[in-house]
């Protein structure tokens, strides 16, 4: 979810239109310092952080992928979000000292801010790819005990935090159509899992893009999808084209049915000798018995039983041997 043109894709799916035209977006480091309750030097690393551009508006996107319910989520985006701003915050601040910017009576001298310093604001958009229904807390007030026993001025005075999700699984086909980057492929073979022949026949039926898929894309469909006998019969080649290696989904699957029926051939012929052996081994034993009987040293009853037939079927056994 790096690609520009796939967080086109899913920005546009969200607002139900378009870009404008002075839409870009690069990534930026998502690396936040912070420390544990014991005051260690830890971590927080956003999945992606972008300095983006529309409207004429300069902004941080935030774009987070959860596979999985999380039941604190909305208090780790706020987490996140508050060390961005801090971030943002020391930046402005440290400019400012290096510049040896002045101070005015409405500046804030001893946090080093000025009335005219401003910070990104940060628009955060989480992507959800599990199959079950996202039931956890969407707000923090979510993630709180009932409150409705507080005073209403009271309850107003509790801060919020919100979750803007996307279901990537149930996005509708109709609106992956309109999807102008290849995630629409991605996210129609995800809405194939639950059936192997099912998301084989759509990759043969998209054989255009599955023919040349970014390791990328295959890395994503590996996730969710068990494709393992596919994975290991990939082979990349570089596109110098966009930068990234490519394989041929199409093929490895045509190798698969190819190497099944060439296994299914060999399997039937090893069955086929090892029934004519015991075939013949049965034969064997038959015309014995019925020459012992003929002679007078075996018992009809008892030849039977050896021959696990009735002494009807014997004795019908024994004229096709040439025996009265």
């Amino acid at each position: 979810m790096k690609r520009p043109d796939r967080i086109r894709s899913v920005l546009e799916y969200y607002l139900r239109e378009e870009l404008p035209v002075d839409w870009e977006c690069r990534q930026r480091d998502g690396f936040l310092p912070t420390r544990d309750r014991k005051g260690r030097l830890t971590f927080r690393e956003r999945d992606y952080l972008g300095e983006a551009r529309a409207w004429g508006v300069r902004f941080l996107l935030g774009i987070e992928n959860q596979q999985t319910v999380n039941l604190t989520y909305p208090w780790r985006l706020m987490e996140m979000d508050c060390l961005t701003y801090g971030r943002e915050i020391e930046a402005i601040r440290e400019g400012n000292e290096e510049s040896g910017a002045g101070y005015g009576p409405e500046d804030d001298f001893k946090y080093r801010f000025r009335k005219g310093d401003v910070l990104e604001p940060v628009v955060d958009l989480m992507l959800y790819w599990g199959k079950k229904e996202w039931k956890g807390p969407k707000t923090l007030k979510g993630m709180m005990r009932d409150m409705s026993p507080m005073p209403r001025r009271l309850r107003r005075l509790v801060g919020d935090y919100r979750t803007a999700m996307i279901p990537m699984r149930f996005i509708p086909d109709e609106d992956l159509r309109r999807m102008g980057s290849d995630l629409k492929y991605v996210l129609g073979i995800l809405k194939c899992t639950s059936s192997r022949k099912q998301y084989e026949q759509y990759i043969l039926e998209n054989r255009e893009y599955f023919a040349r898929i970014p390791r990328s894309a295959v890395d994503v469909i590996d996730v969710f999808t068990n494709i393992g006998d596919i994975r290991s019969r990939l082979q990349y080649e570089w596109n110098q084209d966009n930068g990234e290696e490519e394989t041929d989904m199409c093929k490895a699957l045509e190798d698969i049915k190819k190497h099944e029926m060439e296994k299914g051939v060999k399997v039937g012929r090893k069955q086929g000798r090892k029934q004519g052996i015991e075939q013949g081994e049965r034969l064997g034993t038959l015309k014995t018995l019925c020459a012992l009987v003929n002679d007078g040293l075996l018992k009809a009853d008892e030849a039977a039983r050896r021959a696990n037939l009735s002494k009807k079927a014997f004795g019908m056994e024994m004229k096709k041997a040439g025996y009265r």
